[in-house]
């Protein structure tokens, strides 16, 4: 009877680098979990107001949801973004006011028609900024 070799050792797997945590840049917001992978589509493949508010479902590479429920990203938007848009018209029309000559309806007018572009701007920072917050908080492992 022929003898029943044992099965080869398993081979070692190489190390894998840790994880670090490190929050979303301002310029490139990322995932806080990993820091590697995009939260939203890229600028360059944005087509819709869609794919400029709404993140991508997760980090390809941990697992990492950006969304954990419907509804997640309202304080993000009501208190981010809302709030440092309006705090920094506030500020800018209270500048203006002071060391201006500017009339109140000109700041009023100019104010108006430039916050809400930059509410729209900032909507995917605001975003980030909420999840390395939540993340902190509370972070939700895979």
């Amino acid at each position: 009877m022929p003898a029943i070799e044992p099965p080869p050792p398993p081979t070692p797997r190489p190390p894998q680098p840790p994880l670090h945590h490190s929050p979303p840049t301002p310029l490139r917001p990322r995932p806080p979990q990993t820091g590697h992978h995009p939260i939203f589509m890229p600028i360059r493949n944005v087509r819709s107001l869609y794919d400029w508010f709404y993140p991508l479902d997760g980090c390809s590479k941990c697992g990492y949801a950006y969304e954990r429920e419907e509804g997640y990203f309202l304080l993000a938007t009501w208190v981010v973004n809302y709030g440092a848009v309006g705090a920094i018209g506030l500020a800018t029309g209270l500048i203006l006011q002071s060391f201006t000559r500017m009339r109140f309806w000109a700041i009023l007018a100019t104010l108006l028609l430039v916050m809400p572009l930059a509410s729209l701007l900032f909507a995917r920072h605001a975003k980030a900024i909420y999840l390395a917050i939540d993340h902190y908080f509370d972070p939700h492992l895979p």
